[in-house]
């Protein structure tokens, strides 16, 4: 089973929708996948497994939130302790699939509890992390900064996902150019309304 964790430079950037996409493809190809939300904030008002659902037909049974909290916040603020090894055990005990897609919530280094972060749930769990890049000034930054942490932190780096949905600028055009010439061509996936992507 190939195991991807989507990930992102920051919040409300793409993440879920490039979720559903990615599932729909997988599906379309005639794979089988199993979606994570490890933690939902800000829930029901936000439900982001309801979205991916909804865009890649996967089914409710192949389909899981962990944890939520109503609150719309970091998930350090809204649980007053993460249940971070049961949600490893959780991700872990997923099997019988081609793909296992856990989504998280906001970056890799949004704090889930004192000295616990996304990044651990990645690290735990043995997942590719594919980072989800919005395509506007200074991402190449964020995705240079993102892919530098994951890499030295000794986790699976699987490439960038840009989303091109914010693009607002004409200099924005060059941003995946200049990220491949970066990194050796790590954009694996450009998305909006479709996405193009690299093998994967």
């Amino acid at each position: 089973m190939k195991k991807l964790y989507i990930t992102g430079t920051d919040t409300g950037i793409g993440k879920t929708y490039f979720s559903g996409l990615l599932c729909r493809y997988l599906k379309d190809r005639g794979e089988s996948v199993y979606y994570i939300k490890p933690v939902q904030t800000g829930f029901p008002a936000d439900d982001d497994r309801k979205t991916v659902l909804q865009m890649s037909g996967i089914g409710e049974k192949n389909s899981a939130t962990l944890h939520t909290a109503e609150i719309p916040t970091a998930p350090y603020l809204a649980f007053d302790e993460f249940p971070f090894e049961e949600t490893v055990d959780s991700i872990k005990s997923v099997n019988g699939y081609d793909w296992l897609v856990v989504e998280s919530a906001g970056g890799i280094l949004v704090p889930l509890d004192e000295g616990l972060f996304n990044c651990d749930i990645a690290l735990a769990c043995g997942l590719k992390n594919i980072v989800v890049v919005p395509n506007r000034l200074g991402c190449v930054n964020h995705a240079m900064l993102s892919r530098y942490f994951i890499r030295n932190e000794g986790m699976d780096f699987g490439g960038f996902a840009v989303n091109n949905y914010f693009m607002s600028a004409r200099n924005d055009a060059f941003n995946i150019s200049m990220l491949n010439d970066l990194t050796d061509g790590a954009v694996r996936f450009v998305f909006s309304d479709v996405m193009e992507l690299a093998d994967i």
